[in-house]
């Protein structure tokens, strides 16, 4: 299944999602239903980077080494 690619700004994100309760978990799921959590915010020199991981992965898994 082709997924769309959107990318949007800091402040259309902010803008979005400014009338949910401010403690609502933040996921992102795929094009194939596969949920993923957001583990971390990196600066990048495109922007900002989104770390995820799966859902349920708390990132410190010592067997992906």
């Amino acid at each position: 299944m082709d997924t769309a690619t959107k990318e949007v700004t800091v402040s259309d994100l902010i803008q979005e999602l400014q009338n949910l309760p401010g403690d609502a978990p933040v996921s992102l799921k795929d094009g194939y239903g596969e949920t993923f959590s957001i583990a971390g915010f990196e600066a990048g020199s495109e922007g900002v980077i989104i770390v995820i991981s799966e859902d349920g992965d708390d990132g410190d898994n010592d067997d992906d080494e």
